[in-house]
């Protein structure tokens, strides 16, 4: 309706001479010419129309194209740098496990090393020892040899096939030489002997040398050629148990050689891994970054996209509301101006008809009109300022400066339409705002709650490993070392008693020698004396075994002067016997005494050796439950690290959520309240509008116009007749009572 008085009034005097003298020339009336220039205003109106349209579907196609390629990829980017930091997570757990794994096969390594190294020492240290002890046994041997053969010589030594009787008849210059051989190797000799042989040795030395046979050069003999023999046992003891050592060597070398490649191999085998891990981590954080990069570009675009098509939006919907009143104003003009009934009145009246101006009769009809809607803008903008004033209400505000620009009340209708619209959307908006917040917080409340379980948990379980690793009492760790300490106080025990049975043996295998030797030597003196005593028993029987019964014969001589001792032989004959016993049970109580120190060595080596394997597969059993326990606390800390994360994330977004969620559910029913009053409002100055004549003869000529061609008959039959809706409906009046039997006029 503004628009229509505007054009009206630019219709001035001079325009209207001006399209009467167009009238003149062509024959058309000046109310013609007005209407075409209307019909003419319309057609350019509706032409800009269709161009605003076909642009603005243009642009919304980009926007919605555009807002849904981007949000599809934002999303996407959002899961892939999900799916990224999740890869990254595992692999860095991966790295971190594989690390400790290093750490514990370097140690392994080192330790191998170490032991390798000590065991190395240890041996050349042993063979150092053998190669000397060796080295003076077979000196002593030598030593020994050499003063054997010297004696052997002289005659000294009574097993040689060749007495010595010769030697007396040597020169003067040969027997001073073999004294001096004979002093030199017995002085050799004699560092090896103990004090008694020692002694009967350096007496042998000081007494005068014959150069023939003695009895106490024979006593050296034997003992130097049992010396002789136990050193050359010793040596041959000693050259075993280095053979012996040296394989038990060989084989403990061989063993941690090759534990040494297996955990050099694992260790190079992991190493590659963690390697792989770190180009695999560069790579993943790279795709990380870009992905990150191609987000926030998208999302940067997007956040520019969105009010740029909101503000489009909404200038093409102020262009079609403009268009739309322009377009209802023209055309009300028209069919006012283009009636029957204005082409009757206007024939009739001058200045319509010659073009002179009826601007006067135009501006009373405005003025009427202007009159009636000043009324109700007043009482409006009253009603209006009220609500905006209580309810502080921007939207009212908007409303309140339409109506007092003096904007058409249509547009004023249309604006308090779409003020309504935009209220409830910004009430639903709040509802759903409060149920999501609602929703959100219980959700991630519970999720918190779940998280911090979690870290307790973790924190517990965490602590509990390191005790079980560490604790200086009961941890794998002490335990290991107490059973490794146990494990070597095992093996010490093992060769301090090896030692100590070897050194028994070697002393029973001596005492047993001189045993034998002695029983030999006591028989022989036995069988000696009993060959020679029994010649004189002429009753062929032993002395021992004369009768005591008999009487004993009248002594004739002295015994001592001369004659044949024979009661004294057999009485030493007899002591002989008595010592042999002796020496027999001797002899048979050392091989009793050995025999039972052998068993009691089996027994406790037996002991030793399952106490040993206990030991190692304890040990064993340990290590195996450290490293189980020490992988479970690195999983554990790199769980804890990971829940503490999403408990600190989770916590970063309540506090995020937290000020528009805390201020929707404080001010709800305040804003709730306020859009019910502000929609009162609204709703009473409408119907205040609506019931303005102006907006009813702009609501009545808005009818008119959309009954077309159907209009005569519409308004003589009426609205509701079975004409006016055949018509409008395109078809016959019996067609149209076909369907509509109910019909006014079927």
């Amino acid at each position: 309706m503004k628009f229509f008085a505007v054009t009206l009034m630019l219709l001035s005097v001079p325009a209207l001479a001006n399209i009467q003298a167009k009238s003149n020339s062509k024959g058309d009336r000046t109310m013609t010419k007005v209407v075409k220039m209307l019909q003419e205003m319309m057609k350019t109106s509706q032409e800009d129309g269709e161009k605003d349209r076909t642009l603005y579907a243009d642009f919304k196609c980009y926007c919605d194209h555009n807002k849904a390629d981007k949000e599809a990829a934002i999303e996407e980017y959002k899961k892939e740098i999900s799916m990224i930091e999740d890869t990254i997570d595992k692999i860095m757990a991966s790295s971190g496990s594989l690390s400790s794994e290093c750490a514990q096969l370097s140690q392994a390594i080192a330790d191998n090393e170490e032991s390798r190294k000590t065991a190395e020492e240890v041996r050349e240290k042993a063979a150092k020892d053998f190669a000397a002890e060796e080295a003076d046994m077979s000196e002593g041997i030598g030593a020994m040899d050499q003063a054997i053969e010297t004696l052997a010589a002289v005659g000294a030594d009574q097993t040689a096939s060749s007495g010595a009787d010769h030697e007396k008849f040597m020169g003067k210059g040969s027997l001073v030489t073999l004294k001096a051989n004979v002093k030199k190797a017995l002085a050799a000799a004699s560092v090896l002997l103990n004090p008694k042989e020692k002694s009967k040795v350096s007496s042998f030395l000081q007494a005068p040398f014959t150069g023939t046979y003695t009895s106490q050069s024979g006593e050296i003999v034997g003992i130097l050629k049992n010396m002789r023999d136990t050193f050359k046992e010793n040596l041959a003891s000693i050259r075993a148990a280095e053979k012996a050592a040296i394989e038990a060597h060989d084989k403990f070398m061989k063993i941690k050689k090759d534990e040494h490649a297996t955990m050099t191999a694992a260790y190079e085998e992991k190493q590659g891994m963690l390697g792989d891990n770190d180009g695999e981590l560069a790579g993943e954080r790279e795709k990380l970054q870009d992905a990150q990069d191609s987000l926030a570009s998208d999302e940067e675009f997007l956040a520019k996209l969105l009010p740029m098509c909101a503000e489009k939006a909404k200038e093409f919907e102020h262009r079609n509301i403009l268009r739309a009143n322009e377009e209802a104003a023209i055309s009300q003009a028209i069919a006012i101006l283009n009636s029957d009934a204005a082409f009757e009145a206007f024939g009739n009246v001058k200045a319509t008809k010659s073009g002179a101006t009826g601007a006067f009769f135009l501006q009373i009809q405005q003025h009427n009109q202007r009159a009636d809607q000043a009324s109700t803008r007043k009482n409006v903008l009253k009603l209006l300022g009220r609500v905006a004033r209580q309810q502080k209400s921007l939207k009212v505000a908007r409303i309140l400066a339409l109506i007092e620009a003096e904007n058409p009340f249509e547009t004023v209708i249309t604006e308090i339409k779409k003020m309504l619209v935009v209220i409830e959307k910004e009430q639903k908006a709040d509802d759903d705002q409060k149920e999501w917040c609602g929703t959100e917080r219980e959700d991630y409340e519970g999720r918190k709650a779940t998280a911090e379980d979690s870290i307790l948990s973790l924190e517990g379980t965490i602590t509990d490993l390191i005790e079980s690793i560490d604790h200086e009492e009961t941890g794998f760790k002490a335990l290991i070392a107490q059973n490794e300490e146990d494990l070597k106080a095992n093996h010490d025990n093992q060769v301090t008693q090896t030692t100590e049975r070897q050194a028994e043996n070697t002393a029973y295998q001596t005492e047993i020698k001189h045993i034998v030797a002695a029983e030999a030597l006591l028989q022989k003196a036995i069988e000696v004396l009993e060959k020679y005593y029994s010649q004189f028993d002429k009753d062929e029987e032993s002395l021992l075994q004369s009768k005591k019964e008999d009487p004993e014969p009248p002594s004739t001589w002295d015994d001592k002067e001369g004659g044949v001792q024979k009661d004294a032989g057999g009485d030493v004959i007899k002591t002989l016997q008595f010592i042999a016993e002796e020496t027999q049970k001797e002899e048979t109580s050392a091989h009793e005494d050995e025999e039972e120190a052998q068993h009691a060595f089996e027994d406790s080596m037996k002991d030793l050796k399952e106490e040993q394997a206990k030991y190692e597969k304890t040990i064993v059993g340990l290590k195996e439950d450290l490293a189980q326990a020490e992988k479970e606390l690195g999983e554990a800390k790199v769980e804890l690290e990971k829940t503490q994360a999403e408990l600190k994330s989770i916590e970063d977004y309540l506090g995020k959520i937290k000020p528009g969620c805390d201020y929707i559910e404080t001010n709800y029913e305040k804003r709730t309240e306020n859009r019910k009053k502000e929609t009162a409002g609204l709703e009473e100055a409408m119907e205040l509008i609506k019931g303005t004549p102006a907006y009813k003869s702009a609501e009545a000529a808005i009818a008119q116009e959309a009954l077309g061609d159907c209009k005569d008959i519409c308004n003589e039959a009426g609205r509701e007749h079975a004409k006016c809706e055949a018509c409008l409906a395109g078809t016959s009046v019996p067609g149209y009572c076909a369907g509509h039997k109910g019909t006014e006029g079927c």
